[in-house]
């Protein structure tokens, strides 16, 4: 759970951390400064020295991820910055818990590595701190995965908050306690109490004239008293101040307690009184807040606005607010869109009672219901230019997505749990959940009942993509061809392109040149046929299939073949605004005008390949564009950064599992080689590690740095030398004064192919208007003279 999420009782009267104590890049900034817990991190800072686990308990609300959150941020400098906080509270399959901490630490998934591997090989002996947060529902599965992780990483420290300790050998326990409390009603005893200073800080929020008085500090003392200092309890009753009054909210707690106790002596234990509090707040709402309160259970993690609307049916607005003002839900403007999240002590009480009512299992309904809306509606923006939005949206909400899966599989809608995972493959894949993605398409092929022959076929389809995606040829052939046949039988021309697509790419990776190539041209055969009979998605499956002929003419090293079919495919893809298309298309220009020694053209297309990969979080274009770029510094004579760009290339591969196509090797070997040659083994080995340190360290800067140096080589070059042939046949027809339609003819394209071309070529040379691009083309005809 995001730690900000948790912490809505720290004094809003207090300015948030400066830059003098910056929160290490794995830490959320906390919205203010932590109240009251200095002798706790004195404590456990110097635990934290003796011991490498360290597990905070205590009940529901006390405030261990706050000062698990706070403890991390003091400590940050001993570990030089290597903190990360992983949220456990919406996990709920024990095997993605190595998963959560390897994507919280930036470890890409392995193909085949379990995620432990990958953070006991980036960790290793180095000093580094992990907060685990809400360990409790998943508490044995924690404990092993801690132990595992401590054995083998000599320098980790782990932090873990949990309702109860871990259990594992050399783990010290801290116990959470509530806030001071005042044990007097003198109003200066009151003033020194941090519980009282919270709850006037949180109150004062919605009563801003609200202050501590003589006449209202008994109230204050009680209130704390009553709630044992505990600051969730103390927050839900200070959002109650602003409209009963601090003496209505004592007298009605005292009422409720001592209902509890029924006039027993003995106090109530911490669990049992945060548990009256929510439930006293709870009854002060009225029956609408407290059904959308419920409703708001089935979330799991953050959810967004539209996502209210759709679940939770009628005005929601209005009662939305209600219950963010009574503390009750989390809004948090600077996380969009998933802007709302309850508390998981509040969220586990709103599911209990959401249980209890006979239309529960109603709101479960449309709660998976709505996200395979979501699933579908993404699917229909990938490949085009919302990809990025819809990418970064699943990922925001992945666990509603896993949310709605396991409530379809354990209910047997099998349509809805097909629907959802058959229709998301691309972004399992492109944000590298690929083992998970398999697991839950298992879960599904294995339900009883059918969902029908077109989502069967989709969800073969994206069983077939992650198979290739992790190198696991057999699967992947036989679910591609079963998905095939069957869109075949649908007359769905489109995706029957695209498994055809892909059954290529297995015929490449077992090294069938002469099938791929069969395969890929029936593919273009589908979506010619597509295209004449109107079916959306046509003209992607084209382009789609031409860039798998670069890839094939690339396997034969034939260059000029490979430059044509690039070439044929990037009008299409910019047509169709795909990003990830136009990434690949343009690894395959930097690789032809490489070898042909065009080195800014190649400067240029790589550029564009790392830019829209990065954007994307796309490894194997990563690995692939850093391992251009290097044969790109070898070419220009720098053969220490040829070697680093190496390194870089062979670590993202490494860590993700990205193996070379069969023939794609010398990709690698001969600039490999040369490089080797011109630094000598052991100085081409020491740029080639440092190369690999700064990309597991900082991939992005890394990358980043490499766009900025290709952009320098661009920059040299002239605008005439980054056309392609085709580009520049095309500003000739325009300086000719040609229209669209007229240089469609004259080149045998068609007319939204031509316009796309002059798009392009006008971005290319910064041009405003078809009369800039004639006469850049007079211009540098002059030049060529």
């Amino acid at each position: 759970m995001d730690a900000r999420a948790e912490a809505p009782w720290l004094d809003t009267s207090i300015a948030a951390a400066g830059p003098d104590r910056p929160l290490p890049a794995g830490l959320p900034q906390p919205v203010t400064t932590c109240i009251g817990r200095e002798p706790d991190l004195a404590e456990l800072r110097a635990t934290l020295r003796t011991h490498r686990i360290v597990t905070l308990t205590g009940a529901g609300g006390a405030g261990k991820s706050r000062l698990g959150l706070e403890l991390a941020r003091e400590c940050g400098a001993e570990f030089a910055g290597a903190c990360w906080l992983v949220e456990l509270a919406a996990v709920t399959d024990p095997d993605l818990i190595p998963r959560a901490i390897a994507a919280a630490v930036g470890v890409p998934e392995h193909f085949e590595r379990p995620a432990a591997d990958g953070l006991a090989a980036r960790l290793g002996p180095a000093n580094a701190l992990v907060l685990l947060d809400n360990c409790e529902h998943l508490i044995a599965a924690t404990a092993a995965v801690t132990a595992e992780l401590l054995a083998r990483c000599g320098g980790l420290r782990i932090v873990a908050t949990s309702r109860e300790r871990l259990g594992i050998t050399g783990e010290a326990v801290h116990h959470v306690r509530g806030l001071s409390v005042p044990d007097s009603d003198d109003p200066a005893v009151v003033a020194r109490a941090d519980s009282a200073r919270l709850f006037l800080a949180r109150a004062s929020a919605l009563q801003p004239r609200l202050r501590l008085t003589a006449a209202n500090a008994r109230s204050i003392g009680q209130i704390c008293r009553r709630l044992d200092g505990l600051p969730l309890a103390i927050e839900l009753a200070a959002a109650r101040a602003g409209s009963l009054g601090v003496e209505q909210v004592a007298a009605r707690l005292d009422d409720q307690f001592a209902l509890l106790t029924q006039g027993s002596r003995v106090g109530l234990p911490h669990h049992r009184t945060l548990a009256a509090a929510v439930d006293w707040s709870y009854h002060l709402l009225t029956p609408a807040e407290r059904e959308l309160f419920e409703n708001l259970a089935v979330f799991a993690g953050s959810f967004a606005i539209d996502d209210i609307r759709a679940v939770c049916a009628g005005e929601t607005d209005d009662l939305l607010a209600g219950l963010i003002d009574k503390s009750l839900v989390v809004f948090d403007p600077d996380n969009p869109p998933n802007c709302y999240r309850l508390l998981e002590t509040l969220r586990g009480y709103g599911q209990a009672r959401l249980r209890e009512r006979p239309d529960g299992d109603r709101i479960s309904a449309a709660h998976a219901a709505h996200f395979r809306r979501v699933a579908e509606s993404a699917r229909a923006a990938f490949h085009g230019p919302a990809e990025l939005v819809w990418l970064t949206r699943l990922e925001a909400t992945h666990p509603n997505i896993r949310a709605a899966l396991t409530w379809s599989v354990e209910h047997g809608d099998v349509v809805t749990a097909t629907a959802i995972a058959g229709a998301i493959p691309h972004f399992w894949g492109t944000h590298g959940h690929y083992r998970e993605g398999r697991q839950w398409l298992a879960r599904v092929a294995a339900m009883p009942g059918t969902a029908g022959p077109f989502l069967t076929a989709r969800a073969l389809l994206a069983t077939g993509i992650l198979a290739i995606i992790q190198t696991d040829v057999p699967p992947a052939r036989d679910a591609l061809d079963r998905a095939a046949a069957m869109f075949g039988e649908l007359s769905d021309h489109p995706l029957r392109a695209h498994a055809l697509r892909y059954r290529g790419l297995t015929a490449m990776m077992a090294g069938d040149l002469t099938g791929a190539a069969d395969h890929i041209r029936e593919s273009l055969h589908c979506a010619r046929a597509a295209i004449a009979a109107g079916q959306p998605g046509g003209r992607l499956a084209e382009g789609w299939a031409y860039l798998l002929q670069v890839v094939a003419a690339l396997g034969r090293q034939d260059f000029p073949a490979a430059r044509a079919a690039a070439e044929a495919a990037e009008p299409v893809l910019l047509e169709c605004g795909d990003r990830e298309g136009i990434g690949w298309v343009s690894l395959g220009l930097a690789v032809t005008a490489w070898h042909g020694d065009r080195l800014a053209e190649g400067a240029a297309h790589a550029r564009t390949c790392l830019e829209v990969f990065a954007d994307l979080h796309g490894m194997a274009g990563l690995a692939n564009g850093l391992a251009v770029a290097a044969y790109l510094a070898l070419s220009g004579s720098r053969a220490p950064r040829s070697a680093e760009l190496l390194g870089a290339s062979e670590a993202v591969r490494e860590d993700t599992g990205i193996s070379l196509l069969p023939f794609g090797a010398w990709w690698a070997l001969e600039p490999r080689a040369k490089a080797a040659t011109v630094l000598g083994a052991g100085a081409f080995d020491a740029h080639r590690r440092t190369g690999a340190d700064a990309a597991r360290t900082d991939l992005r800067g890394f990358v980043g740095k490499a766009i900025g140096e290709l952009a320098g080589e661009t920059a040299e070059s002239t605008p005439e030398q980054t056309l392609t042939p085709r580009e520049n046949q095309v500003a000739e027809l325009v300086a000719l004064g040609r229209t669209n339609r007229q240089i469609a003819r004259a080149l045998g394209i068609s007319e939204k192919t031509a316009e796309v071309h002059v798009r392009h070529i006008m971005g290319k040379l910064d041009a405003r208007a078809r009369a800039e691009v004639a006469a850049w083309y007079a211009a540098a005809s002059t030049r060529s003279k």
